[in-house]
């Protein structure tokens, strides 16, 4: 299947904006699923809240989620650098938004690639461990990355969550799966900086940095050819 660059946020942020209105994006299907589990149930945004938007109707923020979102925005790609320097890899920013052909509605907007390191080709492995407050993680994925040895996704978040400490968050889970199965990429890492939960004193937070090696799903591609039909029923006409 084709795929295709449709627009560039950081060449031209308003047509970036305006394209995503034409599609059903990765950040939009867990919203569009409305498949909320226990632990998603405090999720507001429903189906609806996905159509409007494809109306023009913008998200309304309340003064400390917009707050928490411009931090977020800010700190993309300091944190992707972190996640370069700790797992001792290449990181590249992107911020392109994409469409796979066999999927018309659909489109991932994606932060960026990483892929190994050249100098890695050499004995010595320059990791920052000490980023993560699980000292194991950033050698298991530097030896992942190296063990693959080809570029991969890499979806970065800014979280207060203290949920990173056991795994990636569902609803991030089925971005990236869209964003595999958009792009056709071998597989992605999700890093996020977030807080951990003290062990001694488990009143106090600190910071940390949290990364998950997602593969495809193959059942995901034929979630997908359902939600495209969906999309297309839902606001086809509008596009």
């Amino acid at each position: 299947m084709a795929v295709t660059k449709i627009a560039d946020a950081k060449a031209d942020f308003d047509h970036w904006k305006n394209a995503r209105l034409n599609y059903l994006s990765s950040s939009e299907v867990f919203t569009w699923r409305e498949q909320f589990t226990k632990e998603t149930d405090w999720w507001e945004d429903r189906r609806q809240d996905v159509i409007n938007g494809k109306l023009g109707v913008e998200k309304v923020f309340d003064d400390e989620t917009r707050c928490s979102v411009e931090h977020g925005s800010y700190d993309e790609e300091n944190i992707m650098r972190k996640f370069g320097f700790a797992a001792d890899c290449e990181v590249e920013p992107e911020n392109g938004l994409y469409n796979n052909d066999r999927w018309p509605m659909l489109a991932a907007s994606i932060d960026g690639w990483g892929r190994p390191h050249p100098a890695d080709l050499l004995p010595g492995a320059d990791i920052h461990p000490e980023l993560s407050q699980d000292p194991a993680l950033f050698p298991s994925i530097h030896q992942h990355i190296m063990d693959e040895g080809h570029d991969f996704l890499l979806e970065i978040k800014k979280s207060t969550s203290v949920k990173w400490q056991k795994k990636c968050p569902d609803y991030y889970w089925t971005q990236v799966q869209t964003q595999l199965a958009i792009l056709e990429a071998p597989y992605a890492i999700i890093c996020a900086e977030c807080v951990h939960k003290g062990v001694e004193q488990k009143w106090r937070l600190y910071w940390d940095l949290r990364a998950y090696i997602i593969y495809p799903e193959p059942a995901w591609q034929g979630v997908m050819d359902q939600l495209n039909k969906e999309a297309l029923d839902a606001f086809g006409h509008l596009c």
